[in-house]
């Protein structure tokens, strides 16, 4: 009785071709599982890191501009961007920025075919100036 339970010939007929169907299915799904998902994460790390590159910049250039706008007189020199803009030097005083503000404001005024936006950035380098010249005289 155990010799037909554990006999050759049963077990010849109950084995099948490996693989069916459904083992090429699952294999295949697996392999391709391993593979998109690291190339999957490759790729959204280098978007990501492409981000993380342009935040960078922008901090960067944020850090730049209030470095600038903290930078003590002393160490600017004697050419400021906005005396340059006027074409000054220091020491000068409040009338000569005045000066130099009113003739360049007759070539670059939007009434005078002028552009607009050199016109304000014009009327800020003004501004800076004024001030930066007030506080050369206060020292």
């Amino acid at each position: 009785m155990l010799e037909a339970i554990y006999s050759a010939a049963p077990l010849a007929s109950s084995a099948t071709n490996w693989p069916d169907g459904y083992d090429l299915v699952i294999t295949g799904g697996y392999l391709l599982l391993i593979i998109v998902i690291p190339l999957l994460g490759y790729v959204f790390m280098v978007l990501d890191f492409r981000r993380y590159l342009r935040s960078l910049r922008r901090a960067l250039v944020t850090v730049a501009n209030r470095i600038a706008a903290t930078t003590p007189a002393w160490a600017l020199g004697e050419r400021h961007a906005c005396l340059h803009a006027l074409n000054l030097r220091l020491p000068c005083t409040e009338e000569e920025v005045l000066a130099a503000y009113r003739e360049l404001a007759k070539t670059v005024h939007p009434d005078r075919g002028g552009d607009l936006q050199n016109f304000l950035r014009l009327q800020r380098q003004f501004e800076q100036a004024l001030r930066l010249v007030r506080t050369q005289t206060t020292r």
